[in-house]
């Protein structure tokens, strides 16, 4: 009788504890659901798409820390919000790309570079973004995005041949317009600066363009060339500048 009784209490209170955890499973749930089924609101944002197409050559003259993208800004920062880079065309140069995602802080579209930080170093095409269209296309045309040509388009072009071949003569015979420029500057002897070529390939700091447009060693001549390029504006394009000299100057 007292093997039964104990075994019997053993029975007893395992079932107490059956019942007991039961118990607290049913409370449980019961707090987590009152019977209704809740919709969680997801919403997707899509934003607009926008399909490149054209022919780019020079893109394998870039070298570390810049990047051929597409890319969308708005009009206050010169950092993109969204980009895609471009590492490679189709045969003959032809590129075909999407950028996708693009939402309604982007005013305008670039085909531009971009330095490590996203920002912008030089605007290559550009294109608003009013087309209320989900689907917007995006032709650029025949463009080179070398290193060269846009140091041509963004420095010399803009600052340089006025003086230096626009207008049929070529201040100290640099002629800088396009077309000639490369064969002007690089390892062409200075005819100001005594032992210096204008541009030494893989050697900024004894290229005298370098010298010229970050230190005051044209200060006494008629133009003082550091003071020709807003620095604050412009700091990219300088970097630029120096990169291209010390990555071999290629054409």
């Amino acid at each position: 009788m007292r093997s039964n009784f104990t075994l019997y209490s053993s029975i007893d209170m395992m079932n107490k504890f059956i019942i007991t955890i039961s118990l607290l499973s049913l409370i449980v749930l019961s707090s987590c659901d009152d019977g209704r089924i809740y919709e969680k609101e997801v919403t997707f944002k899509e934003g607009k798409v926008v399909k490149m197409t054209g022919t780019l050559t020079g893109i394998d003259s870039w070298g570390e820390g810049y990047n051929v993208a597409l890319a969308g800004f708005d009009d206050t920062d010169k950092y993109a919000i969204i980009s895609r880079v471009i590492h490679t065309t189709e045969e003959g140069g032809k590129i075909n790309i999407d950028l996708s995602g693009i939402d309604e802080e982007a005013t305008h579209i670039e085909l531009c570079i971009l330095n490590r930080l996203r920002q912008r170093v030089a605007t290559v095409k550009e294109m608003p973004l009013e087309d209320t269209r989900d689907t917007i296309r995006f032709e650029i045309g025949d463009v080179d995005v070398s290193m060269l040509n846009i140091i041509q388009q963004q420095v010399f072009n803009n600052s340089c041949t006025a003086c230096h071949g626009d207008n049929g003569r070529a201040a100290s015979g640099l002629n800088l317009t396009a077309g000639n420029s490369y064969g002007a500057m690089v390892n062409v002897p200075s005819k100001k600066v005594e032992g210096l070529n204008i541009v030494t390939p893989g050697d900024k700091e004894n290229s005298v363009l370098h010298l010229l447009l970050n230190t005051e060693l044209s200060s006494s001549w008629r133009q003082n060339h550091s003071d020709m390029l807003n620095k604050e504006r412009t700091s990219a394009l300088l970097t630029l500048i120096d990169d291209w000299i010390d990555n071999g100057a290629k054409q």
